[in-house]
Parts: structure tokens; C-alpha cells; sequence
């Protein structure tokens, strides 16, 4: 099963902005025999959005079937084994949403087979729509009876904090609760000037992982720093802009605070290009992204190379008269096309709107 869930998601931006109430993408593989140019559906994924555009859910089927489902016998004129053209779905992932009045999304769920709960996920925002936190939890992990609300006023509650001091009135205890659980709690230490400290913070055992974004003073995300099981560092990110506020870097930080990655893009506005180079820590190029755009500013093909500027992959994108995008095709470029020169892709997205 061949499934890239982030791929799908970038996509689903594309197709949330539409606003239409149910979007299906079909992932087919393409494969040659004998000349003959075969796309086999493997995955697809039904997006349905409410009356405001926002999607509320994202569902992946897989429609992969054994060797021996896949052919019948038909008898009559034309008779013999001939390739089954319709095709069982079996669900794998389900993504569920809600977001608020404005659209930001603040809370996802996963869900499996069998309905099978794998994370929950919550998003703050502050008053200017930025996002200020990302918290991802497994509920079925909760053990630890101390983190759990039971108070009638907190069990529909998306997310809160309480906040509570000692008899002293020198520590100060935040905890965050989310959806009846408590999730972090940390405690701050009061100054004489009454300036809170933070001396300890507690993550329960479900926790995932957390992420705080900051944000410079014309809006712009310029430092993510991630925590993952228990509280430890998962590392950090540094983003920095250009005069037009367009991002041109992002460098990552592993968990000791060393640099592990770096990401540069450079804008090539007269020939409607973009270029992301992607180095390691050694600031040795390992690939680059190249981005060409329609005269609409939309995607148009994106080419992956590798350090020595050998073409890895190709997409392109296509779009319908609406503008939204009907089909993508990937080509690998290492692979050999049909007749020596000639490119056919290895998988095909299609798009289908109601």
C-alpha cells in the first residue's frame, strides 16, 4: 500500500479553499505490459466540507484487492480472464475536524479501522488568528486519575486553563485541560516584582508530543519549539522572511539545540519559479524543488533533484475551469519511459467535485 498522507493534505488545502461539500481524490497506479498503458486505482480519499467551506472530514480508502479478486472468467463471445474493473474499498484512516467561526482548525481526530481512536489533536489561536500551540494526546494512554476533570463545567469544554497557588502565594500551578483532561500542568515561581517564573512543568503519560509557535510583530511565525512523551525536546525550528514577508529559510534543531537541517527558498518572480534547497547540518545540499507557475501564480510543475541536479520527480498539476485542481500526475524520472524518450507517469491523482 502506497500512501503519502502528507501529500494529500497539501491537496486538501487546494480543495478546502473551493468550499465545495465533498471532494474525492483517486490515486491510481500506472504500470506497462506489453505496450499496454494499465492505471489500477490503489487509494482514494473523500473530503466533505460544511455549508462555510471548512472541511470537517477526510477519509483514506485503500482498493487494493488479492491478485486472484482482481480477474474473472466471462464466457460468451468474448470469452476468457479478463481484469475486474470495479473495486472493494477498505477504509484505513479517518481524519475528523472542527474548527471555529474564522476557520482555524482546533481539533483533529484519527481514527482506524473499527473506528479505533489512534490521537486526539488541539490548536490555540490568539486573538489575531495566529496559532499559538499544537497539542497532540492518546486518550486511551490517560491513566493517571489525577489528570482527569470530572467537574460539570469543564467536560464540554474544547480547552482551559485553571490557575491556582499555594498557601504561600509564591507558586503559582497552571493546568491545561482539555476535553475533561488534564494534559500539562506547570508551576511558576512568583518574584517580588510578582513576575511569574516557570520552575517545572508535568506532562501526562497520553501526550504525544506539544508545539509553541512564537510570532514576530508583523504577524509572521519565526520559532517553533516541540516537546515530546513526558516533556523532553524534540527540537526547534527557526524561520526567517524576506521584505515581502515570503518565508526564505527554515533551519532545525534536534533536541541538544545542534543544527540538523536547513530548508532556503529562493523567489524567481520573472520567470515564475521558486527554488527550495535542502541542506544537512554540514550545509551539504542533499536536494532541491523547483516550482513553476501558471500565469495564475498556481502550480504548475514541480520538479525533486537530487545534489548533483539529477531529476528524481516530476508533478504536474492540471486544473479545471473553476480553478481547482483536476488532476496531478507523477512522473519518476529514473525510471525509463515508454519507447526510450517518452514519459509516462507512475501515479495519477484525479479530482472529483460535487
Amino acid at each position: 500500500m502506497s500512501i503519502n498522507v502528507k501529500y494529500f493534505f497539501c491537496n486538501l488545502i487546494i480543495s478546502a479553499l473551493i468550499g465545495d461539500k465533498a471532494t474525492t481524490i483517486k490515486v491510481f497506479h500506472v504500470f506497462e505490459s506489453f505496450g499496454t498503458q494499465t492505471q489500477e486505482l490503489k487509494n482514494s480519499i473523500i473530503i466533505n466540507f460544511d455549508s462555510n467551506g471548512f472541511v470537517v472530514d477526510s477519509t483514506i480508502y485503500s482498493h487494493t484487492l488479492p491478485l486472484s479478486e482482481k480477474y474473472v472468467y466471462v464466457s460468451g463471445p468474448n470469452e476468457g480472464l479478463k481484469l475486474r474493473r470495479s473495486y472493494d474499498e477498505e477504509m484505513i484512516l479517518s481524519y475528523r475536524f472542527e474548527n471555529d467561526k474564522q476557520g482555524n482548525r482546533i481539533s483533529t481526530q484519527l481514527f482506524g479501522t473499527g473506528d479505533s481512536l489512534y490521537w486526539r489533536q488541539y490548536q490555540k489561536f490568539d486573538s489575531n488568528n495566529k496559532i499559538v500551540k499544537r497539542i497532540r494526546y492518546n486518550p486511551i494512554e490517560a491513566i493517571n486519575p489525577e489528570m482527569m476533570r470530572l467537574e460539570d463545567d469543564s467536560k464540554n469544554m474544547m480547552w482551559g486553563e485553571d490557575y491556582s497557588y499555594d498557601s504561600t502565594r509564591t507558586v503559582l500551578r497552571r493546568k491545561e485541560v482539555y476535553k475533561n483532561y488534564v494534559l500539562v500542568i506547570t508551576n511558576f515561581k512568583i518574584d517580588q516584582k510578582e513576575t511569574p517564573k516557570k520552575v517545572s512543568q508535568y506532562f501526562d503519560p497520553s501526550v504525544i508530543f506539544q508545539t509553541i509557535f512564537f510570532h514576530n510583530d508583523q504577524g509572521e511565525l519565526i520559532e517553533e519549539k516541540s516537546s515530546g512523551r513526558l516533556g523532553q525536546s524534540l527540537g526547534s525550528k527557526i524561520h526567517k522572511y524576506d521584505i515581502l514577508g515570503r518565508r526564505v529559510s527554515t533551519t532545525l534543531y534536534n533536541e541538544e539545540g545542534t543544527v540538523e537541517k536547513i530548508y532556503n527558498t529562493v523567489y524567481d518572480d520573472e520567470n515564475f519559479k521558486t527554488y527550495d534547497y535542502y541542506s544537512d547540518s554540514n550545509v551539504k545540499l542533499n536536494s532541491v524543488r523547483e516550482v513553476l507557475l501558471d500565469n495564475q501564480g498556481r502550480k504548475y510543475v514541480e520538479t525533486i533533484l537530487d545534489g548533483q541536479d539529477r531529476v528524481l520527480e516530476k508533478n504536474v498539476y492540471l486544473y479545471d475551469n473553476q480553478g481547482r485542481v483536476k488532476e496531478v500526475k507523477n512522473y519518476d524520472m529514473l525510471r525509463r519511459g515508454r519507447e526510450g524518450k517518452s514519459e509516462i507517469p507512475i501515479r495519477v491523482n484525479t479530482y472529483e467535485y460535487d
